[in-house]
């Protein structure tokens, strides 16, 4: 599924409360439920085969403590991890699968005299590895760049006279990642402010200017819209099994560009809370050229051939990072 098809299936069953009731003695009776909302928090997106510690909380026993039990869709085998009457906190710790795809994880809390209470949630496993979850983004594997900072690897390209990243920055010490999902970092990189994407890139390497964006899809336009170009720079990829841009008639995708554009969307931040929009829709990427209160991305739609410009706030508007070998740093 691509990546809009996944969020709105992680949020349709983000928390969902499956209260279950028994039978007190032969009066046939229910017991009262446990106070509260048993809830537990997991990212998004995990990496395969990492090992994962989940925490319970919420879940209230009026007349005394609370037990614990963990399941999931992986392994059939319930695992009571604290009694009602044990010590800890009903932590667990799990390996997620070594296979990608969508899995289920199930807490539930219980005591004596009550009717338990539970909730799950759902989360996508994936392979960060080339070829993995990200197949057919057409990195040239030849030419690439190990960022000295946090180990990032980056392959390299020649458009527009300009060596570029095939791939999204995904520097670790700036910058958000999809979905608070630290997983995807390497799949489709970070999301970053203006002010953060300017000091962003690796020694020798810059933010391209609108000039140089131009350039590289074989356009001399500047500051407008750059008309039937867009196909050069999108690539046919998939995710997780799933084609990642839809078809559109008016799109013919080649990645002639060799820039392997690939529908992420971007990020706002409101006032510490992170939103994230467009995906499987948009590519959006700052260029180095502002003014006093914003500076200009160039993005893409997935039903138009055009490559369009925007302006964005420097400090809460969040968009993908591609950087330029600087001119002044050759090897």
């Amino acid at each position: 599924m691509r990546f809009k098809s996944i969020l709105l299936l992680l949020s349709a069953a983000s928390l969902a409360i499956l209260p279950s009731c028994h039978k007190k003695d032969e009066d046939s009776e229910t017991d009262p439920f446990l106070n509260g909302t048993v809830s537990f928090s997991i990212p998004s997106f995990v990496k395969v085969g990492e090992q994962l510690t989940v925490t319970p909380k919420g879940a209230v026993n009026p007349t005394g403590d609370v037990g614990y039990y963990w399941s999931s869709t992986w392994n059939s085998t319930r695992d009571t991890v604290k009694t009602e009457s044990g010590s800890g906190d009903g932590t667990w710790t799990m390996t997620v699968p070594l296979a990608t795809g969508v899995y289920t994880v199930t807490v539930g809390a219980f005591a004596e005299n009550y009717s338990s209470i539970s909730s799950y949630k759902k989360f996508t496993v994936v392979d960060p590895s080339l070829e993995g979850s990200l197949k057919g983004a057409g990195y040239e594997t030849g030419s690439s760049l190990v960022d000295s900072r946090d180990n990032g690897v980056y392959y390299l390209t020649t458009a527009g006279d300009k060596v570029w990243m095939q791939n999204n920055l995904y520097y670790s010490g700036s910058g958000v990642s999809y979905e608070n999902s630290v997983a995807m970092d390497p799949i489709v990189g970070r999301f970053y402010t203006w002010n953060e994407a300017v000091t962003a890139c690796p020694e020798g390497w810059r933010l391209p200017t609108d000039k140089e964006f131009s350039a590289m899809t074989g356009s001399t336009t500047i500051g407008e819209t750059l008309s039937n170009v867009a196909g050069s720079l999108m690539v046919n990829a998939t995710f997780n099994g799933q084609k990642l841009w839809t078809f559109w008639p008016d799109v013919k995708i080649t990645n002639s560009a060799k820039f392997s554009a690939i529908p992420i969307g971007y990020a706002i931040d409101q006032e510490g809370y992170m939103k994230y929009m467009g995906s499987s829709q948009y590519a959006t990427f700052w260029t180095s050229d502002n003014s006093e209160d914003s500076a200009i991305y160039r993005y893409i739609y997935v039903a138009k051939n055009d490559i369009y410009l925007g302006y964005g706030d420097k400090e809460s508007f969040r968009a993908s990072v591609r950087c330029v070998k600087d001119d002044n740093n050759g090897e």
